[in-house]
């Protein structure tokens, strides 16, 4: 990464990057010259990268395996993203993104995709610098079948954190968490419940929630509407199983277990 904005700043002062590139922009701003420096834009590169590409293509790498090995709920989203083509200003190309998004089916895939793919996976931690934080739940002994109420204070400066690996396989909200169950975020009447997302935490929550949610959003939208169409009907997986997109550990990011290839696919004549 280092080396790629020492590249970008020298284009850059030979006039060969008119600001059309990220960092040939931030070099051309008015930013002061110590958000300038070499180790702060490598931390903001590899941060573009980490956020802005891994989250995406591992999101979409899950969706990608569970379509293709149900067969029924392909069809489903087939059907839906056709429709939202079907019904395009210019028939026969896909509709833009704002219209992308209102297809429910569509819709729920992304969003089961997202819970399953667990955004960043890693712990990420809060501290309230200026309160104690009261906690009230319940929690269930080791060994016992019975809960009990609990009642803590968090001194201020005490970092909390966890993942949202545990969140998003939380069974009293999303029961059978580890099957990939599109329908689960569609009412009875097929529209998107709007009460789960509540416990979707992809993209975190609050004031620290991530910055490219829409872009991710608009990104996960539009390819999945054109592999549906053009590229699905011709793939079948290779040599893949669930145990290549299971969670096992992560390194900021979720990772299978270490000996997976990968998803891999094969694409038919």
């Amino acid at each position: 990464m280092s080396n790629y904005i020492k590249k970008a700043q020298v284009d850059r002062d030979a006039g060969l990057d008119n600001s059309t590139t990220v960092f040939g922009s931030l070099f051309e701003s008015d930013l002061p010259t110590r958000e300038k420096s070499l180790q702060r834009m490598t931390g903001e590169g590899i941060s573009l990268f980490a956020a802005g590409t891994e989250t995406v293509s591992w999101a979409l790498t899950v969706v990608t395996y569970h379509l293709l090995t149900q067969p029924t709920l392909l069809s489903k989203l087939t059907a839906d993203v056709r429709q939202a083509v079907d019904d395009s200003a210019e028939p026969g190309q896909l509709p833009p993104w704002a219209a992308l998004e209102k297809r429910p089916y569509l819709r729920a895939v992304i969003h089961e995709g997202l819970r399953l793919s667990y955004g960043v996976a890693s712990r990420t931690s809060r501290i309230a610098t200026e309160e104690d934080l009261l906690y009230r739940g319940q929690w269930t002994p080791k060994g016992n079948s019975a809960s009990r109420k609990v009642e803590l204070v968090i001194p201020r400066g005490y970092a909390v954190g966890m993942s949202a690996v545990i969140t998003h396989h939380d069974e009293s909200v999303f029961p059978d968490s580890h099957a990939f169950v599109p329908e689960r975020w569609l009412d009875e009447k097929g529209q998107h419940r709007k009460t789960l997302d509540r416990a979707l935490l992809a993209f975190s929550k609050g004031s620290r929630s991530c910055v490219g949610i829409n872009l991710a959003y608009c990104e996960l939208y539009l390819l999945l509407a054109l592999l549906t169409v053009r590229v699905f009907p011709r793939m079948q997986l290779y040599e893949t199983t669930e145990k290549d997109v299971a969670y096992d550990h992560d390194f900021f990011n979720p990772y299978p277990v270490w000996n997976s290839k990968g998803v891999r696919a094969v694409i038919m004549g």
